[in-house]
């Protein structure tokens, strides 16, 4: 097939050279009251049905044939205006419009900014090649949520996973973030984790970006490397005229009961040289209190006999945290765009954008440890920062009637921890109650007065201290190069060839280091009694430090989990100032831990080639066929460390023998993606889609390690060799537009899924697929244990389907007319076969007493369980209702996400599985001007304060929650010049 597709597109491309007779048009609409750019407004060869419409930034490129011909701009609540041509073959002609109300059409039809936006971003998922959802400008600025993840995540299909209560990352059609990626002006931007290639989107304020594109069915000339899709967010040019706004931010927590949240930003943007150069400046700042409670829960299940009663094995609770989290997070975003039109069609573009985001916690957790029999408290003060900055430099040119892009481009990623200090004190003996009575009670029971004595702080004494640094960096650079060329065979078939090609280079690195000191052993707090001569020993031992002096004096308690659960509480706290006094004074004694670095450090780079070849055919007005493929080849080399005498633990200072490793691999595939439009009537299309995507492995499975632990007998290892995760994906669209009432999809999806990772964990046997020799391991380990990731040889599938409702109600009469509402539902299923090896011993039949046989003999037993995929909802629904009036706009949305599975089976009965609640968000959003130029907003968040909760299944047990209240804030606009 793919032979035959690359023989069909090179004939089109060839023939198609042939019989070109065709001209273009190209330009910017804008508004004329606002000089703003006008997005989605309809291009049209008069007569045909060619035609387009205008992007983000109010641009839009229609090909045509030469000759005389008339060209029509339309827009809901725009005079109509046509405009006539002759042109010559191969003549490019720039047609720059300004677009007037229609006074008579206003009279009868509000156009409310929401209505706008959402038609803006219909014709936007209307008139792509490829099969995406659309986010407005005017819905990102007009009513505005906290970043771009929240904003987006109301796309069907899609969920927000998220952290401290804000969306960080998407989900896309059940997908991990791990297998989507992100692109800024489709280029890709850079992983901000530290082992795997998801991407936060709550680094990014909506200020910086003029339009989002959810990109669920990708042509061959966009990247391939995302199983679920891409997000793709598109920087905003200067519109017409001086424009200088500014808008503030202040807020209230519930969390916190005050103020938690401070955001400023500017805006400045004109254009200049008769308008050919424009300049587009936007920064902000905001300090946010994402502070939460947390109560987590950890369960063990051994054996394979029923708990008594039951026709399962019960899990046995070993430990309950409560985990109090005050965070405050800084954003800083800015954008500096410049774009220069060279005539004719030919424009140069560059884009800079900066994010920070700064987040400064104090973790206070106490655990009562069950299988300890013990009372753990302890303390994090931990700073991070991640900074991303994208630069890009693109141009487009005209050249004999071939429209020609390329550009090259620059991301970086920053993800720092300089300061994670912790501290643990521990309360022995505390539980006044049975330990095997309490391990099998509802988890929330444990703390409860009753049966823990825990108020005495003099018996409390430090267990250890721990001085982490982390430091995760990505730089990619990038170059491109496209050139499309349009054809005719005749006034029936038309189109045009693209072909292209992009080198990638990924540059990916891990440095971490971990300083520790244990301080209750043999002279373990001696040095520190030096050092601090007043602290106050345990009154347990008093050559143990006591927590007294390290206490907030200031600390109220406050209801923990909103008084979910009685008697949980945490009743004390550190003092910030007094544990980084500590290490200040202490630093030189704690050890260097040589074990943290030689498991986690890694570098690498990647560089990645594509070429690409594709088509848009028209025959007629009712059908049209994309075909295109594109061809990916990746070249990886990965470094990490080995050692083969590695401590079983990462809190002894040990020195022991390591090296370095290195491993490389290489893989190419070809990707078809194909794609067929039918519009049998106007107001109706039909999609269909092929398409072959893929997903390379996270980065800290992609390292080349041995690590050798004697101590246990333990072989961790990874090499470079796994292959990227690759699925067939199919879809159907079924589409009804109505102009002026909105938007109705059916949508279905199914996915075909090879090669996925899973780690698996053996016994090492010889003759086995564990054996030595296939690892380079001495025979000397032979039956000890190895753990290795590896692909799966189960493909998975994923399907699904998506309803979408988009209404407005502007032709009523009645108070009516101001409503746009939008509902979407998402229902899915998978499979996937997740593997378990039972490692056992079983009777040797050689084994004679007093010879040398051994009387057992390690063996493996691989289980399959087959479960849904992890992270995937089998239902997902978004609702929202806005409501325009005069100076006054509001909306009130609701997120609904079913369970996940987040712990997958490994038993027989299940009794390992957890998986999260489904979760219901209410969000409002309102908004009034005052005067033209300045507005008031106002935004109430989770305003029904739901938390995240996660189970043990089998016993519907928490085994998580976290709760961070609600948010109400309150800001400003001010168009200065408007």
């Amino acid at each position: 097939m793919k032979t035959r597709l690359l023989i069909l597109l090179l004939f089109l491309y060839v023939g198609g050279n042939l019989v070109a007779q065709n001209a273009t048009i190209t330009g910017v609409v804008t508004d004329s009251e606002t000089k703003d750019f006008l997005i989605g407004a309809t291009v049209m060869l008069k007569g045909s049905n060619k035609g387009t419409i205008t992007d983000a930034n109010g641009q839009y490129t229609l090909f045509i044939p030469k000759g005389k011909q008339t060209i029509q701009f339309s827009f809901i609540g725009y005079q109509t205006q046509d405009f006539d041509v002759d042109l010559k073959s191969n003549e490019v002609k720039t047609l720059n419009l300004v677009m007037r109300p229609d006074n008579h059409m206003l009279k009868e039809v509000v156009i409310s900014a929401q209505a706008k936006g959402q038609t803006a971003a219909i014709k936007s998922q209307l008139n792509a090649t490829g099969i995406m959802n659309a986010v407005s400008e005017e819905k990102l600025h007009e009513l505005p949520d906290v970043n771009v993840a929240d904003a987006i995540g109301r796309l069907p299909g899609l969920m927000i996973q998220r952290d401290g209560g804000e969306g960080q990352k998407i989900i896309i059609r059940g997908l991990d973030p791990k297998y989507n990626s992100v692109a800024i002006n489709g280029m890709n931007a850079p992983s901000t984790s530290s082992t795997d290639r998801s991407t936060d989107l709550n680094m990014i304020s909506p200020d910086m970006i003029a339009g989002a594109e959810v990109l669920k069915a990708s042509t061959a000339d966009k990247d391939a490397d995302g199983l679920g899709g891409t997000v793709n967010l598109i920087m905003k040019d200067a519109p017409r005229d001086f424009k200088l706004n500014v808008t503030g931010e202040t807020g209230y927590h519930s969390q916190i009961n005050g103020m938690g949240r401070y955001k400023g930003g500017i805006m400045a943007s004109n254009r200049f040289f008769s308008e050919r150069l424009g300049v587009i400046f936007t920064a902000s700042a905001d300090q946010t209190d994402r502070s939460n409670d947390t109560f987590n829960a950890a369960y063990k299940v051994n054996g394979n006999t029923p708990t008594p009663g039951f026709d399962y094995t019960k899990p046995w609770i070993t430990g309950v945290s409560l985990e109090s989290n005050l965070e405050k997070r800084q954003r800083f975003n800015v954008n500096l765009n410049m774009d220069f039109d060279l005539g004719k069609g030919s424009k140069l573009k560059m884009s800079n954008l900066f994010s920070r985001m700064n987040r400064d916690r104090d973790i206070r957790q106490k655990r009562y440890d069950l299988e300890g029999t013990r009372l753990r408290f302890q303390q994090t003060d931990r700073n991070s920062h991640n900074t991303n900055i994208t630069n890009m430099l693109q141009g487009e040119f005209n050249v004999l009637g071939a429209t020609l892009n390329l550009g090259v481009g620059r991301s970086s990623s920053r993800t720092r921890t300089p300061y994670d200090h912790q501290m643990q004190f521990r309360l022995n003996a505390p539980f006044t109650a049975d330990i095997d009575a309490l391990s099998y009670q509802p988890p929330y029971l444990i703390a409860n007065s009753k049966f823990v004595k825990e108020d005495d702080l003099t018996q409390y004494y430090l267990y250890e201290a721990i001085f982490n640094t982390e430091f995760a960096k990505e730089t990619e650079y990038s170059a491109w190069l496209d050139l499309k060329k349009p054809f005719s065979f005749g006034e029936k078939v038309n189109g045009y060839i693209k072909i292209g090609g992009k080198f990638r280079q990924k540059e990916r690195s891990l440095e971490t280091a971990r300083r520790y000191r244990r301080m209750d052993l043999s002279e373990g707090a001696d040095p520190v009694f030096e050092n601090m001569p007043d602290l106050t020993p345990s009154s347990f031992k008093n050559s143990y430090i006591g927590i007294t002096d390290f206490l907030d004096s200031g600390y109220k308690p406050h209801d923990f989990l909103n008084n979910k659960y009685k008697d949980l509480c945490i009743n004390f706290a550190l003092d910030h100032n007094a544990m980084r006094n500590f290490y200040n004074i202490n630093q030189d004694i704690y050890g260097k831990i040589l074990t943290t670095k030689i498991l986690k450090d890694y570098d690498g780079n990647e560089n990645l080639w594509a070429g690409y070849i594709m088509g848009e055919i028209n025959f007629g007005k009712y059908v049209t066929f994309i075909p295109g493929v594109r061809y990916d080849f990746s070249h990886l080399k990965y470094n990490a460390y080995s050692g083969s005498n590695v401590p079983d633990n990462e809190e002894k200072e040990h020195e022991f023998e390591y090296e370095k490793s290195n491993d490389s691999d290489k893989y190419g595939y070809w990707l078809p993606q194909i794609h067929l439009r039918v519009k049998p009537i106007n107001w109706m299309d039909i999609r269909l889609a092929y398409t072959e995507t893929l997903s390379r492995p996270d980065y800290n499975l992609l390292a080349p390690r041995t690590i050798i632990k004697p101590n246990v007998n333990e072989v961790t290892w990874s090499r470079t060799n796994l292959k990227p995760a690759l699925s067939r994906n199919y879809d159907v669209i079924l589409t009804f537009y109505q102009p002026d009432y909105g938007l109705f999809t059916i949508s279905g999806f199914y996915k075909d899924i090879k090669n996925f990772t899973y780690t698996r964990s053996a016994y090492i046997l010889n003759g086995t697929v564990t054996d030595p020799a296939n690892f380079d391991l001495p025979m000397s380990l032979s039956g000890g244990s190895i753990t290795y990731p590896l692909n799966s040889p189960y493909n998975a599938t994923l399907k699904g389907l998506e309803f979408d409702l988009q209404l407005q109600f502007r032709k009523m009469r009645n108070c009516m007319k101001g409503v746009v509402f939008s509902a979407n539902l998402t229902l899915m299923d998978s499979k996937m076969n997740y593997f378990e090896t039972l490692k056992s011993r079983i009777k040797n039949p050689d084994f004679t007493p007093g010879g040398t046989e051994k009387p057992f003999l390690p063996t493996n037993s691989d289980i399959i369980y087959t479960d849904r995929l992890l992270k995937q909802p089998s239902l997902l629904f978004n609702v929202s209702l806005g409501y325009d009036y005069k100076k006054f706009s509001g909306r009130i949305s609701c997120n609904y996400q079913d369970g996940v599975l987040i712990a997958e089976q490994h038993r027989q009965d299940a009794a390992d599985v957890e998986s999260t609640r489904p979760f219901v968000k209410w969000d409002m959003q309102l908004k009034y001007s005052l005067t033209r130029q300045f507005s008031l907003y106002a935004t109430l968040s989770n305003f029904t304060q739901s938390s995240d909760r996660k189970r043990r299944d089998i016993t519907n047990y928490p085994s998580r929650v976290e709760y961070y209240g609600s948010a109400a804030y309150i800001g400003f606009k001010y168009d200065i010049f408007k």
